[in-house]
């Protein structure tokens, strides 16, 4: 992916996602993180919340691929409020651990 596409998804995902109770956090990308997979975890996330507005089987398919596709290439998303940042990382949980992480949070 070219760093233009990837500068593009980074500035598409801050002005949707960063705003409103979450206009004061910053992005940070690990530097583990390959550009091209931080691009894929903030265009899915981008996705899943522009699909929260539609029909909820709608919703719940974007949901549930955005989970794969994470699983999938070993990164995950989290936010961290005290230091107003939105992580991606590398998964650090095994396969087992993830599934069990997801039944929790996703129901």
């Amino acid at each position: 992916m070219r760093v233009e596409e990837i500068d593009k998804i980074i500035e598409m995902w801050s002005k949707y996602v960063l705003n409103g109770p979450l206009e004061d956090y910053k992005i940070d990308i690990e530097s583990d993180v390959k550009e091209d997979f931080a691009s894929i975890a903030l265009y899915m996330d981008f996705k899943t919340c522009r699909a929260s507005g539609e029909i909820e089987e709608y919703y719940e398919g974007y949901k549930q691929a955005a989970v794969d596709i994470l699983s999938f290439i070993g990164i995950e998303i989290s936010q961290d409020d005290n230091s107003k940042l939105i992580r991606i990382t590398k998964s650090s949980l095994d396969l087992a651990a993830k599934e069990e992480l997801l039944k929790n949070v996703w129901g």
